[in-house]
């Protein structure tokens, strides 16, 4: 069921929606207890033993194993309750979010959509993001700015970029949506020809495959490497210097795998705002007038490109201006 959720909160709310409680009774899922489980061996009948070790015999402390101790892992140790392909699928699920959200979500990304120009606008000079900020805010005269964080937080020193009146910005998208609704057709003839280029280049099917079954193969090989250790007691050292051998191997091979999950995403998820952005603007059945939020909000956060403000402020679109 989770490896269809794409949030964990999803996932405590069908437990919530079907009366299931935690194991101690209470009706609160926690992130933290959702993704123990996700990870926990024990439900395929696996058991991995020294996840913790005694550091105080007197007091009976202990604390968890982070490489202090060798850890064992006994297979077919228990009635299972899901199978290992499973369990293994879900794994590799939650390295690929683990990596998707490592390479795309940063600090800039961070900030609520309550404005429409929330995360979606950048400094020329420094590249952070323009917060939104009320100038004379108790008096007639006040109106709303978007300012460099950086200069916010760090001083004029840090970023030198100057604060920009919303209203430049509204009028700047005005603009610019009206230079590609006048040449829509040249518009769409250079991004389906982009698009159609950024498509073409995934990532070679037969060397998907070929890391698919190397992954195979190195499990295969920990798993008998950790069984030939339980069952003769093999000399410690050689035995971590090769299990940790094979585990760098597979570290690598399956991040190469991820990137190439990444790259699939990435352009399926160009091809799909294309298509939203040509909704968008044969939607329309004559210029802007004025700005439209809804309109900024489509076009803006699906374009794979970006257009330049005056002052040096950036912000996701088509055209410069």
């Amino acid at each position: 069921m989770w490896v269809s959720f794409n949030q964990v909160s999803k996932f405590y709310s069908e437990f919530l929606r079907d009366g299931i409680k935690t194991v101690t009774g209470g009706e609160r899922w926690w992130d933290s207890t959702i993704s123990g489980m996700l990870e926990n061996e024990k439900y395929y009948g696996d058991v991995l033993l020294q996840k913790t070790i005694t550091v105080d015999f007197l007091n009976h402390k202990r604390k968890e194993n982070k490489g202090q101790a060798q850890k064992y892992t006994v297979n077919d140790n228990h009635q299972p309750i899901i199978s290992k392909e499973i369990f293994d699928k879900v794994q590799d699920e939650r390295e690929r979010r683990a990596l998707l959200k490592g390479n795309l979500v940063g600090d800039r990304h961070k900030y609520c959509s309550k404005y429409p120009f929330s995360a979606k606008v950048f400094c020329g000079n420094c590249g952070n993001i323009f917060k939104r900020r009320q100038w004379n805010s108790t008096n007639t005269s006040k109106k709303v700015v978007w300012q460099c964080k950086t200069y916010i937080v760090d001083g004029k020193e840090a970023c030198g970029a100057k604060a920009v009146d919303e209203n430049i910005l509204t009028d700047a998208f005005v603009r610019m949506f009206n230079r590609i609704y006048e040449n829509r057709d040249a518009f769409i003839k250079t991004m389906t020809a982009n698009i159609e280029i950024i498509i073409l280049q995934r990532p070679d099917i037969g060397e998907t495959e070929a890391l698919d079954n190397r992954i195979e193969e190195l499990k295969n090989n920990l798993k008998s490497l950790i069984r030939f250790q339980v069952n003769n007691n093999v000399d410690a050292e050689v035995y971590n210097e090769e299990y940790k051998s094979i585990s760098r191997e597979l570290e690598e091979v399956r991040k190469k795998r991820l990137e190439h999950d990444k790259v699939n995403e990435l352009k399926d998820g160009l091809k799909q705002r294309f298509a939203e952005i040509l909704e968008t603007i044969n939607n329309r059945d004559s210029l802007l007038e004025e700005f439209d939020d809804k309109i900024f909000n489509a076009l803006v956060e699906m374009s794979p490109t970006h257009f330049v403000f005056n002052r040096g402020v950036s912000g996701r679109a088509g055209l410069d201006i």
